[in-house]
This record gives structure tokens, sequence and C-alpha cells, in this order.
């Protein structure tokens, strides 16, 4: 069962189930909330946040399709949700699954086993630099890995440059490197007069991922690849 295969199969399934919209900005889980069903989202972009004990918002991972959440508490590792979910696309559509059901049919299947732990392995991996990240001193070199991470993790070809089609403001920024608002656009500006990345009002951001990768003090980063990130 190749990939493609084991993703069909697991659509087929999970298209018996009831669907739910949500718009930006609700809240789908709560951290502490124990979830009534497992979540698999069908469409759109979900994120998964903490808050500081000062109420700032600290984003953890952005979720698109095919992923389920939260996965901690669906497979048992935790009693509830340990983080808040809640829709970042404009509007995001989600089954609705029973926990067991959904537990089970994953296990009744090897290959589609293999394919939910090659997924895992593609988060991790997306998470580990995203830490790399987060560790580098310089507010510049913060911004700079955290492009390099979303263009790996949620980026799309566009002609020479990768597109990151995700509605990301300043304060987005801010949030993902530990910066305040004003550093993150002053360092994004700087960026963006170097060519290695354009963006605007409506316009999605896009990144020279080649200019952008000379600035990375890191080989073995460098030598990611966006296609490592497709399971």
């Amino acid at each position: 069962m190749t990939n493609l295969v084991a993703s069909n199969y697991l659509n087929t399934f999970l298209q018996r189930h009831p669907i739910k919209k949500y718009k930006k900005g609700e809240i789908i889980i709560f951290q502490g909330e124990v979830p009534r069903q497992a979540f698999a989202l069908k469409s759109g972009i979900i994120k998964a946040y903490n808050l500081s004990v000062n109420g700032d918002e600290k984003p953890v991972a952005f979720y698109e399709k095919g992923s389920m959440f939260p996965l901690f508490w669906i497979f048992n590792k935790a009693g509830s949700a340990i983080y808040y979910y809640e829709a970042f696309s404009d509007e995001a559509e989600v089954y609705l699954v029973e926990k067991d059901k959904l537990l089970g049919f994953i296990k009744k299947t090897p290959e589609l086993i293999y394919y939910e732990l090659e997924k895992l392995l593609v988060a991790q991996l997306g998470s580990s630099i995203r830490l790399n990240a987060l560790q580098h001193s310089k507010a510049s070199d913060k911004l700079i890995y955290t492009l390099h991470y979303l263009a790996l993790t949620h980026g799309k070809p566009a002609g020479e440059d990768i597109e990151i089609d995700m509605d990301l403001t300043h304060q987005d920024f801010a949030n993902l490197t530990g910066l305040t608002r004003e550093t993150a656009a002053t360092e994004l500006n700087k960026l963006k007069k170097k060519g290695i990345i354009t963006y605007g009002k409506g316009v999605p951001y896009k990144l020279n991922l080649g200019k952008l990768n000379q600035l990375l003090n890191d080989q073995f980063i460098q030598d990611i690849k966006p296609d490592s990130f497709v399971s």
C-alpha cells in the first residue's frame, strides 16, 4: 500500500463521519478540555498554541489537511488537550470521529500505521527545526530560521520561489519567534529590501529559498529539502 493509497483508504473512512466548519479565530478545543471526539482536518489550517503567564500567545504548530488532533489525547498519552486549537484559515473543516473507532481503524492495517508514523516523523522534524530557530539569540537569526521552517513545512513551489500561503501578520511572526511585533516587522522589512522575501496586503509571502539559505549558518539545515516533508 503506497502513501497515496493509504491516504485514500483513510479518507474513505473519514468521509463516513460528520463535518463541522469553523471560521478564523474560532477555538475548536480549549486547553485542558476533554474532547468528545477526535478531529481530522478536511480543509484549512488549524493553529495549536499555549499561553504564557502574561497571556502572550505561544504557537506550537500549524496543522493542514490530513492532520488529526489532539494527538496526545487520541493516543491516550494525555487525559485532555494540552494546547488550544484554533481555526487559522478563513474557514476550516474537520471530521468528527469517535476516538476508539479511529484508533481501531488505524490498527487494522499495518500500512496505514506506517503512513501515520511517517506523518508523525515529518512533524517531529519540523518541530526540531523550529526549536533550532528559537535557540538563536539574535533577532535576525530567529526570524531567518523561522522563515526557513515555514518554507519547509508549509511552503509550496511558486516558480523559483516558495510561497507560504498563510495569513501571517507581524504579530504572528512575533509570537512564533518570541520577538516584539516591532522587531519582527523591522527584520521582515530588512529581508524584503534584500529580495529574500516579498509580501503585501492580500499577497502571500514568497521566499527566495536560495538567498535565504545563504544566511543560514548550518550546512545540515540548508541541505533539508521541502520534499522531505511530503509524507
